[in-house]
């Protein structure tokens, strides 16, 4: 595709997840180009724009807004500064990806959406898993009444941060807006939403804390949904990694394995069982990056909505904050139904 029917990225700050997925991502694409990136520090910012190939480099994010041949950014900042660079950004006429979680509340969220309405621009919060085969597959299955109606879901999102020797990772910081719920289990939160098409109506939860870090550790929560409908989750960055999900209705359940991120060369599969027999379907591991970023590429493009909405992402935050709360309290609570 020629360069005036591609989109111009750039990249707030120089984070691991850039580097190893999103910009292999971008080189696999045909309607993006990634041609910046910013750091606060400029020899970061040369350094990691010399490695992966990109264009330009910017010392800060201010002159990264101010390039005007610029459309879109990528944000993978740390999760307290999602909120204050997104709203910068859209202001500066940019469409914005933002990694997960959206933001720190849900009081934020609503104010970056006003940005955007008010900006003309996208903002799309980043959850790949969504634009991967096996997701798509999984919510068609439902659609056909292949379990008949789903009742429960079980999900669990882990891996062993603890191990990493990442004492400095603002994921172990809470004033950061880290905690394995933020990191991790916000994608169990999206799952049953989006398996569900629902809200919850109440949520509990229980966390645990490591001695030497301000962030919970560990989350595990029930969230009862209307039609007697329950999602039961855990997160963690001290258990083993785990990154599943089964979903189970009165005439059969799905299990969907190596979920959240699978990777090529990964042994994606979901595996349906009914009646008494279990079929295992393989799915072809793609790159969901590549995907979402082209989605969102193509959707300003044809000014298109992308099928991550508004509504999904305060209504993840709207969780986040209960769950929260109900860890906070020691006791299930409320969520108001949404305006």
């Amino acid at each position: 595709m020629d360069a005036e029917n591609r989109v111009r990225w750039g990249i707030l700050g120089t984070a691991k997840i850039a580097a190893d997925r999103i910009i292999p991502a971008f080189h696999e694409s045909t309607v993006s180009d990634l041609v910046a990136v910013a750091s606060r520090n400029e020899d970061r910012a040369g350094k990691f724009a010399e490695e992966h190939g990109i264009s330009r480099a910017y010392g800060s994010y201010e002159e990264l807004l101010g390039d005007a041949s610029i459309a879109a950014v990528y944000i993978p900042l740390p999760n307290h500064l999602h909120c204050e660079w997104a709203i910068r950004a859209m202001e500066a006429g940019k469409h914005v990806l933002c990694e997960k979680p959206l933001s720190t509340s849900t009081d934020n969220g609503i104010a970056m959406f006003e940005a955007s309405e008010e900006n003309k621009v996208l903002l799309v919060e980043g959850f790949m898993y969504r634009f991967h085969p096996q997701t798509r597959r999984v919510k068609e299955l439902l659609a056909q009444g292949t379990i008949g109606t789903p009742r429960l879901i079980r999900a669990a999102h882990s891996f062993p941060l603890i191990l990493q020797d990442r004492d400095d990772d603002f994921r172990w910081r809470a004033e950061l807006g880290g905690g394995s719920l933020a990191d991790v289990g916000v994608y169990c939160v999206d799952t049953a939403r989006h398996l569900f098409s629902a809200d919850p109506t109440n949520v509990f939860a229980q966390s645990k804390y490591h001695p030497d870090h301000s962030a919970e550790a560990e989350t595990r929560a029930i969230l009862t949904f209307p039609n007697d409908r329950v999602a039961i989750f855990d997160s963690s960055f001290l258990l083993t990694g785990r990154r599943e999900y089964e979903v189970v209705g009165d005439k059969g359940r799905i299990t969907a394995f190596h979920t959240y991120n699978p990777g090529r060369g990964v042994d994606v599969r979901i595996e349906i069982e009914r009646d008494g027999e279990k079929k295992l379907e393989r799915i072809e591991a793609e790159n969901e990056y590549r995907l979402e970023i082209d989605h969102l590429s193509t959707c300003i493009l044809r000014n298109e909505r992308p099928i991550i909405t508004r509504e999904d992402s305060i209504g993840n935050l709207r969780v986040l904050d209960a769950l929260r709360e109900s860890a906070r309290v020691g006791a299930p609570v409320e969520i108001a139904v949404a305006n």
